[in-house]
């Protein structure tokens, strides 16, 4: 019986990357982990299932203060890496997909700082008030990845990129992060290819 289980997964799973490979893929994909550390193998997995379908960009977002640790055990990936910290970011040259780990930056933190470092810029005359439009506090955010695509495990809507993740696609999972499976990332694919994206239109 389980020998049939395993045939009949495997041809689901060949059945779901034919769909996906003929659709859309997204440029960036947004996961939130609560400890990379600990499940750096399940996102090296996660990194090549990226890669092998073209994904530009992988944003990572995790509480973590021990940036040391974390800046270990994520550079030996072959990967342009950014590390990303309330107080310095820390960048790695390397192939893509391109990494960017948002070690614990609240995205009202983020979007706060912004608007204080303009505000700033306006008392100094060094722009008028004018000048302050989308692009402008694009610029002066601390993360600039737009992710098409968040995949969430679990239910809680995360307080990280609330500017850039405005028109993403959100994909919610009941299950903990060390349990998502290949099959699971095909089909968040597939239903980030079925849905209409408007833009907020």
């Amino acid at each position: 019986m389980f020998k049939v289980f395993r045939v009949f997964r495997e041809l689901y799973k060949r059945k779901l990357e034919k769909e996906v490979l003929r659709g859309k893929i997204p440029r960036s994909i947004m996961v939130v982990v609560e400890d990379l550390i600990s499940n750096l193998k399940k996102f090296e997995e996660f990194f090549g299932w990226c890669k092998k379908f073209g994904v530009e960009e992988i944003t990572v977002c995790v509480n973590c203060k021990d940036v040391e640790s974390l800046k270990k055990v994520i550079s030996g990936i072959d990967s342009e890496i950014e590390i990303v910290t309330e107080d310095f970011s820390i960048k790695k040259d390397g192939r893509r997909p391109k990494i960017v780990v948002n070690a614990g930056v609240s995205g009202r933190k983020e979007l706060i700082s912004a608007l204080k470092s303009i505000e700033k810029k306006v008392s100094r005359g060094e722009i008028s008030i004018e000048d302050v439009n989308e692009k402008l506090i694009e610029e002066h955010l601390r993360i600039k990845s737009v992710p098409d695509l968040i995949i969430k495990i679990g239910y809680d809507i995360p307080d990280f990129l609330i500017w850039q993740s405005i028109y993403s696609e959100l994909y919610f999972l009941d299950t903990e992060w060390k349990n998502f499976r290949y099959i699971d990332f095909l089909r968040c694919l597939r239903d980030f290819q079925r849905r209409e994206r408007r833009y907020g239109r």
